[in-house]
């Protein structure tokens, strides 16, 4: 199994362990394990950044990583990832998800100004 991939897994599972924490109404818990989940997805995405016939899994970990970043917080790192996804070749269902995440990433920026 590749490093993008056990990075990968090991994402999911401390953002499912986030899900849990929130749904139990602990919101530091999910903030912290989806900051943890955030970062092993990010480092994940970014091995794949050159390997653009890599694709659909290389605009997968991008997207997921932007939604994690954008879960935390992390609304500029969110658009960059969006933009390093972009500069691939996603396919059309991961572009419209992208481009929707994108506008809440916008929308979310506006409402902080």
């Amino acid at each position: 199994m590749s490093q993008a991939q056990n990075l990968h897994i090991e994402a999911m599972q401390k953002a499912a362990d986030a899900f849990a924490a929130q749904r139990s109404g602990n919101y530091h818990e999910y903030l912290q394990l989806t900051k943890e989940a955030f970062e092993k997805e990010k480092e994940a995405a970014w091995l794949l950044f050159h390997k653009t016939k890599a694709e659909p899994t290389r605009s997968v970990l991008f997207r997921s990583a932007a939604q994690l970043a954008f879960n935390c917080g992390k609304m500029r790192e969110a658009e960059q990832l969006i933009s390093a996804a972009l500069a691939g070749n996603p396919p059309l269902e991961i572009l419209r998800e992208l481009r929707l995440l994108y506008r809440e990433v916008l929308d979310t920026f506006e409402l902080a100004a």
